[in-house]
């Protein structure tokens, strides 16, 4: 997630390329071992409206260096180092974001790594703006597209920890919760969706897989894809 309201990164064109130099699918497969799924826009697989052709930010990074160039810093000179924090640092993550670095270090863009491994106080510091670029992570309540769009980039919701803001998008996501018609009210948030990617206040990287196992003799479980809070328990039993 980008701090949207200050510095160069309030410029999209400073954001964007950011998006075009990172290789999803790369660091998916050599550092995740395809764990996790690519992700391509803010709607993960399972929720409504989600696409699976909609990738609007394919591996390019001469379009990225092209957009660096429109925004007035050719080949990175004049654009000050980039700071990346995050609340983890395990072993794949400081994996992903050296890899990260290397892929911007290519277009230009310089970034410095940072950790604050003290969840309460680096989720405080994120919502306070304290950070230009933040990793985090997002699990909806429901399958359900406004709580990803409405929720994270909505200008006056309390989560938009990114600070952005488009009147268009707030229109669209005040007229899709107002939609009673489910196919119109979905083409609303695909229409969001594909302006907030434009901007790109945030990049999305890739889609957590929620896997569990069980013994044979464990039965009627329902797995929901909204994590261990949702699966009903009152309903499993032991087989002997």
């Amino acid at each position: 997630g980008f701090n949207t309201s200050q510095g160069p990164l309030a410029n999209p064109l400073v954001r964007q390329p950011v998006s075009y130099a990172i290789d999803r699918e790369a660091l998916v497969r050599d550092i995740h071992k395809n764990r996790y799924k690519p992700a391509h826009g803010f709607l993960p697989p399972g929720t409504y409206g989600y696409d699976p052709q909609f990738r609007p930010f394919p591996y390019d990074p001469q379009r990225a260096r092209a957009l660096l160039v429109k925004a007035g810093y050719p080949g990175g000179k004049g654009l000050p180092v980039l700071q990346l924090w995050s609340s983890v640092r395990p072993p794949d993550i400081e994996r992903e974001h050296e890899a990260i670095k290397k892929y911007l270090a290519d277009v230009g863009i310089q970034l410095e790594l940072h950790y604050n491994t003290n969840w309460p106080s680096f989720n405080s510091q994120v919502y306070e703006g304290k950070f230009p670029i933040f990793r985090y992570s997002w699990v909806a309540d429901l399958p359900e597209p406004d709580n990803f769009l409405y929720r994270l980039f909505h200008s006056q919701s309390r989560n938009n920890m990114t600070r952005y803001r488009n009147d268009r998008v707030d229109h669209l996501l005040d007229q899709a919760r107002a939609e009673q018609i489910y196919l119109k009210r979905i083409d609303l948030y695909r229409q969001a969706e594909k302006l907030i990617m434009e901007d790109s206040p945030l990049i999305p990287l890739s889609y957590l897989n929620y896997e569990r196992l069980f013994q044979p003799y464990v039965r009627s479980v329902e797995v929901s894809a909204l994590g261990d809070p949702y699966i009903p328990m009152r309903k499993v039993w032991l087989a002997k």
